[in-house]
């Protein structure tokens, strides 16, 4: 008779335990399946953004690459093999896509096909731009002078003829682009140029008084707006024959000594992002234009 309660108890007890267990295996089961949902949902999120970032990449590879096309035939000859790279590369991603049925190891797939595409462009727009540094038509357009440019030119040889006004030749304009290593290489392209530099010949002139003169490079854009910062030094200056106040791109101060001088000046804008177009480039010394050309930029 006292053994029944003791038996009951116990019974009362495993089941209480039971249940306890139950109770603490359905959390864990479904906090587990809680965690997979939220770890599936953003691991799709992740894949959706890829994605997108691909479609983008692709997109800008073929807009940047096929920019050029038309200029030379060797130009266009490189553009269709860039092209055909490019369509091999979106062929891969997409059977990737269709074959990979692991979102995780899909993504990360997805981010290496992607620095690889983007790998295969920027070595692209190298060859693209040796191209057009090297095109012989380029360089026919640098030395042509536009119709303003002849313009100027009749200005400037009415301006010469004042005897101890300091005359300039063989003004060569030359663009660069900064490299990883922070040397500077020649380029046509106008969204990768950071220098333009100008170098010519100052003549002798023995009637010219000797000493200091200011040199300022006038950089005008296609628009007609001058090129400058005046953080950088950028100002104005005063053009002798007129008074008439004119904007500047930058200056340098030379020591003349009644000889022939070589001069180059220069200026570096690295965040600056140029147009594509014809810029004229004017040089004043001490206020009169000695001389001018023009550069474009693709």
């Amino acid at each position: 008779m006292n053994e029944q309660p003791s038996k009951g108890n116990n019974t009362n007890k495993l089941l209480i335990i039971l249940l306890i267990a139950s109770l603490g295996l359905n959390a864990w089961l479904y906090s587990s399946k809680t965690d997979m949902a939220e770890s599936h949902r953003v691991e799709k999120e992740r894949l959706i953004t890829a994605n997108l970032d691909i479609e983008k990449e692709l997109n800008d590879t073929y807009t940047e690459l096929n920019q050029y096309k038309g200029i030379n035939s060797h130009l266009d000859s490189l553009l269709l093999e860039a092209n055909s790279k490019v369509d091999e590369q979106k062929a891969k991603i997409a059977k990737l896509m269709k074959s990979e049925k692991n979102s995780s190891k899909l993504n990360k797939q997805l981010q290496v096909e992607m620095q690889e595409l983007k790998k295969m462009r920027d070595e692209y727009l190298e060859r693209i731009d040796a191209l057009l540094v090297e095109n012989e038509t380029l360089k026919k357009e640098k030395n042509e002078l536009t119709s303003t440019v002849e313009e100027l030119t009749k200005n400037l040889e009415n301006t010469v003829s004042t005897a101890s006004v300091l005359k300039s030749e063989y003004l060569t304009v030359t663009s660069y682009k900064k490299r990883n290593n922070d040397k500077f290489t020649t380029t046509a392209m106008a969204k990768r140029t950071n220098k333009i530099e100008s170098c010519f010949t100052v003549l002798e002139n023995k009637i010219a008084r000797n000493g200091e003169k200011t040199v300022y490079m006038r950089i005008i854009e296609p628009g007609g707006k001058i090129v400058g910062n005046r953080t950088e030094g950028s100002n104005s200056f005063k053009k002798a024959d007129t008074n008439e106040d004119l904007l500047f791109t930058t200056s340098k101060t030379i020591e003349y000594k009644n000889e022939k001088e070589s001069i180059c000046i220069d200026w570096t804008e690295e965040d600056r992002v140029f147009t594509s177009g014809t810029y004229m480039i004017e040089i004043y010394i001490d206020g009169y234009l000695s001389a001018v050309n023009s550069l474009t930029l693709r």
